[in-house]
C-alpha cells in the first residue's frame, strides 16, 4: 500500500513556512509535515470525544420544554 500523498497547499508562505521549519527543527520536510498532520489530527479526534461527552451530559436539557434558551 502506497502512503505517497501530492498536496497543492494553495499558498507559497506556507510552503515557505514548512521549508524554514524543516531547516530549524533539522528535521525532513516529510518529517514536518507528518507531524503536523498527526498532531492535527490528534487534536481532531481529542475534540471530538469532547464534544460527545459534553452531547451526553446535555442530553438532559434536550427536550421541547427547554427549546426556548436554544434561540438565546
Amino acid at each position: 500500500m502506497s502512503t505517497r500523498l501530492t498536496v497543492d497547499l494553495g499558498d507559497p508562505s506556507l510552503l515557505q513556512l514548512v521549508r524554514l521549519e524543516s531547516v530549524r527543527s533539522g528535521l525532513s520536510i516529510k518529517e514536518v509535515v507528518r507531524r503536523a498532520l498527526s498532531a492535527y489530527l490528534s487534536n481532531r479526534r481529542e475534540n471530538n470525544a469532547v464534544i460527545a461527552l459534553a452531547e451526553e451530559a446535555f442530553a438532559e436539557w434536550d427536550n421541547p420544554a427547554d427549546a426556548a434558551y436554544d434561540t438565546l
